[in-house]
């Protein structure tokens, strides 16, 4: 029906979605005036969950209008890359989406072409953005079924009345609205086939499949409406988008409801301490982003809750009411162990942090007041073909990290990637693993602002738990050097300055076990403050890497991943002969 281009409104200074109606269609006087009243309809639509169309005009043989540019993907596009959404977030968007199709069917407009590729997700507020609403082409009419190919682009989402030509109203976008339901639970439509026709005739005369059948996960209230709206009859289905909306919450309030009650014994059970600490690590994390970027200059509740703890989801709300990004909570949550322990390991206490007076000695001991450091590489890459790279660089020599699994819902959704250091030593990770006693590193992706093709990646590290055991080794190693110093001196002394009494061999022990002792300090905060450095420069490595990868996979159509140099006297590998 057109081609849409992103476009700089001038005179307002800021970025549009331009759709231009082919040459073809634009040549006939029908369907330019067509195409521009419902141009204007749809601008009279004021809703947030539509986007909005700014202007509509012809200017000699072009015919266009003009919309809000949506930094975001489709649902197609989302499903494609992380197939079926969870049930609280598909409910969430398909609600969002009825809503703004009740707004629209009250004033007239029927959109005829509900499909995954027509609801836009907001990258900044995830919301659900219904496009092209009221301009679809007219399918009622057969002959639209052969003159090109827009309508079978959409044949899987055609309701029966709209494969007959009958005519419609807002229930029949709430058919195609329930396949695309159907779609996003299960990553599957009712009725597939390569021949448009087939399809078409399947709609129009078959039962759709229920969908307890493709996805027994889903629950069953949920199944129910999304059944509901497959009917055949329009009579059988919800009568309003708002009606559609209503019964998709209480089924998704019930669904929950009965979860609660079953009490999963896998949802963790934080301990108040536990839940302060990741509040506070949440905002401190958001604290430090904001404050790296300022430098830079970078562009219903659940019952069964135990009396001495909060439920996960709990802490999460709580946090989100605060005003706490949910990507640092996530973070928080993995830096702290929060997610994936355990009934046996549930009460288990983070490592206790330092602070007061001890956090003063710390940081005057090692040099520095640093307990963590991120670093962001922007990836020339959509999230989609990074994620794969970094789980193949990250995993292989000579990085040698292992997936320990993810934290806050799918990494291409905000979710954070937690890779284990490797257990024994290893060179590559000396300063991080070895001297800072990092256990694990963070990765997050994020989809840089107006640009799809490019991806934001960050990782973070968290040596806080070996502080304490730094600044303990740091006064071991002063007291022992020191020590064994003030001795040597002291005998000495002994024999030397015997004449002199004690005080003349005591004053001379101290001091050197003094002076010692200090310039062991001293060394060591120095080799500390490298470590820090040096973790820095290893984390740059290993997504210089990644990036490395994905201009290899660009350029040859194969990623090459880094391999460890050999060192002398290693056996040469299998199938290579050593020719000395």
């Amino acid at each position: 029906m057109g081609v849409v281009y992103l476009a700089r409104d001038i005179a307002l200074d800021r970025f549009v979605a331009l759709k231009v109606l082919p040459p073809e269609l634009a040549s006939r006087p029908a369907s330019r005036e067509r195409f521009l009243r419902e141009a204007r309809t749809a601008a009279q639509l004021s809703h947030p969950n539509i986007v909005p169309v700014f202007h509509a005009d012809a200017i000699e043989a072009h015919v266009f209008f003009a919309m809000a540019f949506v930094d975001g993907e489709n649902l197609a596009e989302r499903v494609r890359a992380r197939g079926a959404l969870p049930v609280a977030e598909a409910v969430r968007l398909l609600r969002e989406v009825a809503w703004a199709l009740a707004y629209a069917h009250a004033r007239g407009v029927v959109h005829r072409d509900i499909k995954p590729e027509n609801i836009l997700l907001d990258r900044t507020t995830a919301r659900a953005m219904v496009t092209d609403l009221g301009i679809a082409r007219d399918t009622t009419r057969a002959d639209a079924l052969t003159q090109t190919g827009h309508v079978l682009g959409s044949v899987h989402y055609m309701s029966p009345e709209q494969v007959a030509g009958d005519v419609l109203d807002g229930r029949s976008d709430l058919y195609s609205l329930g396949v695309v339901g159907f779609f996003l639970l299960s990553g599957r439509l009712p009725f597939e086939g390569d021949v448009a026709s087939a399809v078409l005739v399947a709609h129009a005369t078959r039962a759709a499949p229920a969908l307890a059948s493709v996805a027994p996960a889903v629950p069953r209230q949920v199944a129910a409406v999304i059944d509901a709206c497959l009917a055949k009859d329009p009579a059988a289905r919800p009568p309003t988008g708002e009606a559609m909306a209503d019964q998709l919450g209480a089924a998704l309030a019930a669904a929950l409801h009965d979860e609660t009650t079953r009490q999963h014994p896998h949802e963790p059970v934080l301990s108040e301490p536990q839940a302060a600490a990741l509040w506070q690590r949440a905002a401190q994390l958001q604290a430090d982003a904001l404050r790296r970027l300022d430098t830079t200059a970078m562009g219903s509740a659940a019952t069964g809750t135990p009396a001495d703890g909060y439920r996960l989801q709990h802490v999460q709300a709580a946090a989100a009411e605060a005003g706490i990004s949910q990507q640092f909570v996530a973070l928080a949550m993995a830096e702290l162990g929060a997610v994936g322990a355990t009934d046996g390991d549930r009460g288990a206490q983070p490592p206790a942090p330092i602070g007061g007076w001890q956090e003063r000695q710390a940081t005057r001991m090692l040099g520095t007041s640093e307990r963590s450091c991120a670093v962001m590489r922007r990836m020339p890459a959509a999230p989609a073909r990074v994620l794969p790279a970094l789980g193949q660089v990250l995993q292989q020599s000579p990085f040698g990290l292992t997936l320990n699994g993810t934290v806050g819902g799918h990494p291409l959704d905000g979710g954070v990637l937690v890779f284990d250091l490797p257990a024994a030593m290893n060179p590559t990770w000396y300063g991080t693993g070895m001297q800072l006693e990092v256990r694990s590193l963070q990765v997050t992706l994020r989809p840089t602002p107006g640009d799809a093709q490019a991806t934001e990646v960050t990782m973070h590290a968290d040596w806080r738990p070996g502080v304490r055991r730094n600044v303990n080794f740091s006064a071991w190693i002063a007291g022992v050097f020191g020590g064994c110093s003030g001795g040597l001196a002291g005998i000495v002394g002994f024999k030397t300055l015997a004449a002199m009494g004690a005080l003349g061999i005591a004053l001379p022990a101290v001091g050197v076990g003094g002076a010692v002792a200090a310039g062991c300090a001293l060394l060591y905060r120095g080799s500390y403050r490298k470590a820090v450095r040096r973790t820095h420069e290893e984390m740059t490595r290993a997504l210089d890497a990644v990036a490395g990868s994905l201009r290899s996979l660009d350029l040859f159509g194969a990623a090459v991943t880094p391999r460890a140099v050999p060192r002398i006297g290693d056996a040469p590998a299998a199938g290579v002969q050593d020719t000395g």
